[in-house]
């Protein structure tokens, strides 16, 4: 019995996703219709984990990313990966993310994400760096943007490093 599955995320979804992240804010109900839209369009992946049939987490896939530090560069990008406190440690997001890479690695060698680097995303930092991904080299960005020697910042979800992971070309 398989405990996590993965499917793509449609609209009648909405109401369990902002439930289980304790958010029933129009403005986040408003964004998983937009990343709905863009997945209607396709222009995203937008990947819903359940795990023993409730709703445990997302992954949000673009093939061809128009936000972050490696926008509008065609590389396909990790957008958003969320995993609901009751389920993480269990392996849901490792399962989500390889459904993302297996779809990423259809069309690109490589796909790009950014993580924040407050203490509070210190688990997702690892949990990529083991996954193989590894710095762009440029440095932190903050607002989407390399940020200078010595220029001051904040320490906020807009600071970030950008991770980049390149797939063998001999796997599938």
């Amino acid at each position: 019995m398989q405990r996590i599955e993965v499917r793509q995320m449609t609209r009648e979804d909405i109401p369990a996703i902002c439930k289980a992240d304790n958010d029933e804010s129009e403005a986040f109900v408003n964004y998983l219709k937009e990343q709905l839209d863009y997945q209607d369009n396709k222009e995203c992946a937008a990947l819903l984990a359940l795990y023993d049939n409730r709703v445990a987490g997302y992954v949000l896939l673009f093939y061809q990313c128009r936000w972050g530090a490696l926008k509008n560069q065609g590389l396909p990008g990790i957008c958003d990966l969320k995993v609901f406190e009751p389920y993480r440690r269990k392996g849901v997001a490792t399962k989500l993310m390889d459904c993302a890479e297996a779809l990423a690695r259809r069309e690109n060698t490589k796909l790009y994400l950014e993580v924040c680097l407050n203490a509070d995303y210190g688990p997702a930092q690892r949990f990529y760096i083991l996954r193989g991904y590894v710095p762009d080299g440029a440095g932190v960005y903050y607002e989407e943007r390399v940020l200078g020697k010595d220029e001051v910042c904040r320490n906020d979800d807009e600071l970030t490093l950008c991770l980049i992971k390149e797939f063998d070309a001999t796997r599938g």
